[in-house]
């Protein structure tokens, strides 16, 4: 079996590889950080078996991702490896391709069953539980967006500029942009200045 995981943290690559080979010997895993290595490697093989896929990658948003995995290796079994997310986002990705969810926080024997199913190529999906939408009576902005984007924020009401946080991510200028215009629609914001202002709000009533 060949899997290619595409997630930007290493500590979680490592952690799903160990689970993976724990099960099974015979697979062949291809890692990479960011889209652009992925794409190199689906550029010299498309017969991967299945794909492991995070949300928030460094240089791609999820949607383009899909069309271009779809393309590229159209028989592959995406998963969602992602930290939790609103089902609305749960729902969008499966019908553009995915085909399992696998939660990051996950529990032990989540993630077991998860791993056992999926090396069946078999399709996995959580509890229905944990699929339910977030509650709105929370009133934490990690109901709204998602750590990328959060981290974002957080930034942005520090004042700086598209570059200099692209600078401290990682990230291009252009991605920056991308989650901006994600979040203002998440929030119904429709500039920096009133994303800030909710932001801010947010955090003083997460204090107070």
């Amino acid at each position: 079996m060949k899997i290619l995981i595409i997630d930007p943290q290493f500590f979680v690559r490592a952690g799903l590889i160990q689970l993976i080979t724990s099960y099974s010997a015979d697979v062949a895993i291809y890692e990479a950080p960011t889209f652009e290595i992925a794409n190199e490697y689906l550029r010299h093989q498309n017969d991967y078996n299945l794909i492991f896929l995070d949300m928030d990658l460094p240089d791609a948003e999820i949607r383009p991702v899909l069309n271009t995995l779809k393309r590229m290796t159209p028989s592959a079994h995406i998963v969602l490896f992602c930290w939790p997310r609103s089902m609305s986002e749960i729902r969008q990705a499966l019908s553009a391709g995915v085909r399992s969810y696998l939660p990051k926080d996950a529990t032990s024997e989540e993630a077991k069953l998860a791993i056992r199913t999926l090396l069946q190529n078999d399709r996995y999906l959580p509890d229905e539980t944990r699929l339910s939408e977030p509650n709105s009576n929370q009133g934490s902005a990690e109901n709204f967006l998602s750590p990328r984007q959060l981290e974002i924020m957080q930034l942005l009401a520090q004042g700086l500029s598209n570059k200099e946080i692209a600078t401290i991510l990682g990230i291009t200028e252009g991605t920056i942009r991308v989650h901006l215009s994600a979040i203002f629609k998440a929030i119904k914001v429709s500039n920096r200045t009133e994303a800030t202002l909710w932001y801010l709000l947010r955090q003083k009533r997460l204090v107070s």
